[in-house]
């Protein structure tokens, strides 16, 4: 048993342990993310168009986690319907914006390894980039959004007193100046981890600090980090928001 393998055995056997029966939803739900990803990858072999193939993998992917993992309640749903609503409006602003910085493609010094594979591939870099980021993005909103809904839920049900809009928007504000300090630091450890072997490599190639920080592959990493921010420090309120109308749409 290789080292891959035993990691995966205790993963399953601490979701077994915690989390008892539902583990099964949460490893088959996971499994089915993973066979939604190859399914993009098949997707853009076709020539499918790339922002079609990566809106669909938002839209599926956040149908298993939120809907077929957690059960579709009215936590997911309120979940869901801020994320849909708030991923298009990120889309038409996000789009225009990415392709405007040029971060799209490899940069010199990957061309240099990839000098002998053939380049001349039927699919858009830049749309591809723009989608890869839009993906990456969409972990965190899914993350954010579900944790806002359920907790603006709980306040609503263990309330003491009769709640309208203002005042279940207030209490669940509190919680998230709470998570959003959390999700960001997150954000930024996960770039800190991934961003060292990037350094280290620009550190061997001998190239100035200026330099890096200008480089494309650097930017790009740091873009997803910035742009996932941003995205978290909207999602959050704009959950809040809309939880607040969907539970107190009808008298409880």
């Amino acid at each position: 048993m290789n080292v891959i393998s035993s990691l995966l055995l205790v993963f399953i056997l601490l979701v077994v342990l915690i989390l008892g029966r539902s583990s099964f939803f949460v490893l088959s739900g996971l499994f089915m993310n993973i066979l939604l990803f190859f399914l993009l990858i098949f997707c853009l072999h076709l020539g499918l168009s790339v922002y079609l193939a990566a809106l669909a993998y938002i839209l599926l992917n956040s149908l298993i986690t939120l809907g077929y993992v957690n059960g579709w309640n009215e936590k997911t749903k309120a979940a869901f319907y801020s994320l849909i609503l708030f991923s298009f409006i990120l889309s038409l602003v996000f789009i225009p914006f990415i392709q405007k910085i040029s971060i799209s493609g490899f940069s010199s010094q990957e061309l240099e390894e990839l000098a002998a594979f053939n380049l001349n591939v039927p699919v858009s870099f830049t749309q591809l980039s723009v989608s890869v980021i839009l993906i990456g993005v969409s972990g965190a909103l899914i993350d954010g959004s579900m944790s806002i809904a359920s907790s603006t839920a709980e306040i609503f049900h263990q309330r003491y007193q009769k709640l309208d809009v203002k005042m279940l928007f207030k209490s669940s504000m509190s919680v998230v100046r709470s998570i959003l300090n959390s999700t960001v630091n997150t954000l930024l450890f996960a770039f800190i981890s991934t961003g060292l072997a990037l350094i280290f490599w620009y550190q061997d190639l001998d190239i100035p600090w200026y330099e890096m920080m200008n480089s494309q592959a650097f930017v790009f990493e740091f873009a997803v980090v910035i742009l996932s921010s941003i995205s978290v420090a909207f999602i959050l309120p704009f959950t809040s928001i809309i939880t607040c109308y969907y539970l107190l749409r009808k008298p409880s």
